[in-house]
């Protein structure tokens, strides 16, 4: 839009070059999502993780979990088409209104999976469980041998799924795992921070007249955008910062802010996270009778839980 002046272009006409771009991109064989189902390059994603690991940990093929897509109040119309009303598109941790976007992601913070199929009032858990993937995952073989997602306790832990023991504190092989464990799985919420700060769009509600279709034509453009400049190898680490219009029009609108903070988990690497956009769709925190339930000794996060022990890694202390 701040280029109409300059080029003399109309309003109309910013519209449809975005919506025919989103349909380029979309269409582009070459960068399409795909969650690797080679052995072989699942293997090299849990290296690549490994060495991001203090504690070793190899058998993590990608991080996952749940990002709100900010939008305006659903239209009559837009519910009808969904079949649910307006209140389902309402997070109330995060008071605002939405789609849930699903994603796992690689070593090099490139999406290897993303799905916008549920409003943002459905838990993660619901979400992730009528993806196709959550299918095959449940195929065996599908997976390289011991190779895992690792999830956040809005999951549940299986052979395919190794998530932190609920409710534990203090200086104990559980609360180290955890530790370990989310020094992995973060990456996740660092691939949505680099994606978040490189497209200030989705800072704010998407435009009013998108339709939700549009809005997932547009997010999974943009993850695509942010796999393409990771490959090219353009900021990959550190993202261009918006430009002082962009900022200024992000705070007009309302954006969310990314404040740059300490992230422990990552070895006080400072790492911008959208945090009004993280873990809208929970809704399963603390429930420890939900997580007895799928006690089993021979599942991932236990066998992690006995290399930590083994290994006698500890959760590092802050010296004050």
């Amino acid at each position: 839009m701040d280029i109409m002046t300059s080029y003399g272009i109309s309003k109309t006409e910013v519209h449809s070059s975005v919506d025919y771009v989103i349909q380029a991109v979309n269409d582009c064989d070459g960068i399409q999502i795909r969650f690797p189902t080679d052995h072989a390059e699942q293997m090299k994603i849990a290296a690549g993780f490994k060495a991001l690991s203090d504690a070793d940990l190899d058998n993590c093929v990608g991080p996952i979990d749940g990002m709100l897509v900010w939008t305006y109040k659903q239209s009559e119309e837009e519910c009808k088409k969904s079949g649910v009303g307006s209140k389902k598109f309402f997070c109330g941790r995060k008071h605002k209104f939405g789609l849930n976007l699903q994603a796992i992601c690689d070593h090099e913070k490139r999406f290897t999976y993303v799905s916008i199929k549920f409003p943002c009032a459905t838990s993660d858990f619901l979400s992730f469980e009528a993806t196709p993937l959550r299918n095959k995952l449940e195929i065996p073989g599908f997976l390289a041998p011991g190779l895992c997602l690792f999830g956040d306790n809005a999951y549940i832990n299986r052979p395919y799924m190794a998530m932190p023991f609920p409710n534990v504190r203090g200086d104990n092989p559980k609360d180290h795992y955890n530790f370990y464990q989310s020094q992995v799985r973060i990456n996740i919420e660092c691939a949505f921070g680099i994606l978040v700060h490189r497209w200030g769009a989705l800072r704010k509600p998407t435009p009013i007249h998108f339709t939700n279709k549009k809005v997932c034509a547009l997010v999974l453009a943009l993850c695509k955008l942010h796999n393409f400049l990771i490959n090219a190898r353009l900021e990959t680490r550190n993202p261009t910062t918006n430009t002082a219009e962009d900022r200024l029009n992000l705070e007009l609108n309302g954006g969310i802010p990314l404040p740059t903070r300490v992230v422990q988990e990552l070895g006080g690497r400072r790492v911008a996270l959208p945090e009004q956009l993280l873990g809208g769709g929970h809704h399963f925190d603390d429930d420890p009778g939900r997580d007895r339930r799928q006690n089993n000794s021979h599942l991932p996060r236990e066998l992690l839980l006995a290399k930590i022990i083994e290994g006698d890694f500890r959760r590092p202390v802050l010296k004050k």
